[in-house]
């Protein structure tokens, strides 16, 4: 019997164990770094009830942490091309601290515009870098599973903040910002500490060849990869329907309080934690094409069963599908753009893959708050099932060439160039 329990026990921490150090550092960084308080989720309630700004001047305000996010999504990917990763992610998360205790003090209301953008840079800017400085000194197979644990430790932070986040607002909105800076700030000091110990192998970085030309490595000239981040923005559009107007829906058709929305969301992050590493663990055994296909066209099906009627176990089924569309596309993609950006601009890559993700936040919610308010919820998820079909045939034929092609390092520069205007 204790031999049996043993072996499972070495079979359940199997996918856990046995990546570089440095990808557990990053996943420590990450989980502090997500349990500070989830300041920028109490922002309009700030905004509002101290500072006595409407809701509707709200959002426009809010807006600029979410284009900060998309400008430093792209810029940060970048920079580390050029750059250490390692000093950027302290750099970065540096900013994001201190742009989260200024926003702890009484500072005019002029301010919070630039603050904001501020910090949605350094927020924004920081994603592809701790994308990279977690999977890049992996093994290629075992890249899947290290993504997968780093979005365990970030809704593991995110879980805990909910808690730490709802009692702190209820003391003061100030205090929400104060204990999410010194998180940040605490994680950037854990990343310098520990690299200090940790030797770290990096790819070289494209500015150490001054001489190179780099215009045949950027993704901007990459058709077929660009033809895949369109498909992914349109599929990211239909899951942030999940965040948007999900709740609008299940009030009016289906009769369910925002207490119902809480058990929704509840069930995704017990899914993410529990399930992600595992089925990140069988993507090479499942096939990542397939996966990452299955995991698009699920996203919009998913919608298609609060059609069925309104008791609430169609939600549940809805979140569960949902969820599991996310499991997939989530390590299916990341080990894509890690294929497709081998030998090339590996940072601008992985910050066009960040930048095509964060930039449904900019249009998705108003354009699926239209559709509903417009033509109803059965037009909407009819419409998303629809649009996650057409993303994965515009997906299709780049998910092959990705996955059947030699690595660029591999394959003459005359080669390169050819592939990259097919």
């Amino acid at each position: 019997m204790a031999a049996t329990l043993r072996t499972t026990w070495r079979q359940l921490i199997e996918p856990y164990r046995g990546l570089p150090r440095s990808v557990y550092i990053q996943l420590v960084c990450s989980l502090v770094n997500n349990m500070g308080g989830m300041a920028k989720l109490f922002l309009p309630l700030y905004l509002h009830a101290d500072y006595g700004v409407s809701y509707r001047w709200v959002g426009t305000m809010v807006s600029a942490y979410g284009f900060g996010c998309l400008i430093g999504a792209y810029g940060g990917g970048s920079l580390s091309d050029r750059y250490d990763s390692r000093r950027l992610s302290k750099l970065f998360l540096a900013g994001s601290a201190l742009s989260l205790l200024v926003l702890a003090t009484r500072i005019p209301l002029w301010l919070f515009a630039p603050v904001l953008l501020v910090s949605g840079f350094c927020d924004g800017a920081f994603r592809p870098v701790n994308q990279r400085l977690t999977m890049e000194p992996c093994p290629p197979a075992r890249r899947p599973q290290a993504q997968g644990m780093l979005r365990v430790a970030i809704n593991l932070g995110v879980a805990l903040s909910g808690v730490t986040g709802g009692f702190l607002a209820s003391l003061g909105f100030q205090w929400v910002y104060l204990s999410n800076g010194i998180a940040t700030g605490i994680a950037g000091i854990w990343l310098a500490l520990a690299y200090r110990r940790v030797p770290v192998v990096l790819e070289r970085r494209h500015s150490e060849d001054p001489g190179a030309s780099l215009a045949h490595l950027s993704p901007w000239r990459d058709i077929p990869y660009l033809r895949l981040m369109c498909g992914m923005v349109v599929a990211a559009a239909v899951f942030d329907q999940l965040y948007s107007v999900v709740g609008l829906y299940l009030a009016e058709y289906n009769h369910l309080g925002p207490s119902w929305l809480g058990v929704l969301f509840s069930i995704n992050g017990l899914m993410v934690v529990f399930l992600q590493v595992p089925i990140a663990h069988r993507m090479y055994h499942w096939g990542v094409g397939r996966c990452a296909q299955w995991g698009v066209i699920l996203t919009g099906l998913s919608y298609l069963l609060l059609l069925v009627g309104p008791q609430p176990i169609w939600p549940i089924l809805m979140v569960i599908a949902q969820t599991t569309s996310e499991l997939l596309i989530s390590p299916a993609f990341i080990q894509l753009v890690m294929r497709r950006s081998e030998g090339r601009l590996r940072g601008s890559y992985m910050g066009l893959y960040s930048a095509a993700w964060a930039g449904r936040t900019l249009f998705a919610p108003a354009l699926g708050a239209w559709i509903y308010g417009t033509a109803g919820g059965t037009t909407l998820w009819v419409g998303c099932a629809l649009a996650t079909l057409v993303a994965a045939l515009i997906q299709m034929t780049p998910v092959r060439i990705i996955l059947d092609q030699a690595p660029p390092s591999a394959m003459p520069l005359q080669a390169r160039k050819a592939e990259m205007r097919r």
